[in-house]
């Protein structure tokens, strides 16, 4: 059976093992899942992955609600691809590896992701996106400044981050991953540096992009869902709280006409 190039999927809470004839990348876009490659297992987080070279036995289970992109890299290369740029690729599959995914590289998977999904069905898109993500990890693991920890707080690259994710579920462990910080670390120095929690930011840019999409006249039930809100409701009532005003008062008063 031919293998997808790169793909957006779901894991199972119950573990599974298996093997496979291609090398293959994968990184936790949301949620947390369990890996164990040959022996050597460990939890990943949002923007973290591994490296498994062909016929590594592994095993896997998703932890609650998640979401992961694999890239595969066929064995021999297909048509598409070089024997040189396979070769130079190939070596990033040389052995096994966990590893985080720089604040730039998460924002990247986050779009090729958002791609991916909108358009599942075609294979240019999901082999340039494959190799565009794999390219981009090569040149990270060959860098000596891998991981950078307790940098200052880069409210622009997670601003960018945010602004990719919003219409999802953005839990506040996945943005202190993002600035490779812990939990009580990124709460702190968020709020030094912003004068609010990370919870008041977010709920400001969901806010802040429903106004924009009600402005342009979608309907509040479609907002809700695009700006991440639970439900309809749930907007509303964070819209009157806040604004003093509803969201379908919101787009009559200020709609574009």
């Amino acid at each position: 059976m031919t293998q997808p190039d790169s793909d957006i999927i779901s894991l199972p809470s119950e573990a599974h093992a298996h093997d496979h004839d291609y090398h293959q990348l994968v990184v936790v876009l949301d949620g947390n899942t369990d890996f164990d490659i040959q022996g050597k297992g460990k939890q990943l987080h949002t923007g973290e992955g591994c490296i498994l070279p062909s016929a590594n036995s592994h095993a896997f289970a998703g932890l609650g609600d998640n979401q992961i992109m694999v890239v595969n890299l066929p064995i021999p290369p297909q048509k598409s691809i070089t024997d040189e740029e396979y070769e130079v690729v190939s070596r990033l599959f040389d052995q096994a590896a966990y590893f985080q995914l720089n604040p730039r590289l998460q924002i990247l998977a986050s779009a090729l992701s958002g791609e991916l999904q909108q358009y599942p069905n075609d294979s240019i898109l999901a082999r340039a996106c494959g190799n565009t993500l794999l390219s981009a990890i090569r040149h990270q693991m060959n860098s000596k400044d891998v991981r950078t920890r307790g940098n200052q707080l880069d409210i622009d690259k997670l601003d960018q981050f945010i602004e990719l994710n919003l219409s999802r579920r953005v839990h506040i462990d996945q943005l202190a991953n993002f600035c490779f910080l812990s939990v009580s670390q990124f709460h702190e120095r968020f709020k030094d540096k912003t004068g609010m929690t990370p919870h008041q930011y977010l709920m400001r840019k969901r806010l802040e992009r429903a106004q924009d999409l009600l402005r342009d006249g979608f309907p509040p039930i479609q907002v809700a869902e695009m700006c991440g809100f639970s439900s309809q409701s749930a907007m509303t009532n964070v819209f009157s709280q806040t604004l003093n005003i509803t969201p379908l008062k919101y787009q009559k008063q200020f709609g574009n006409r």
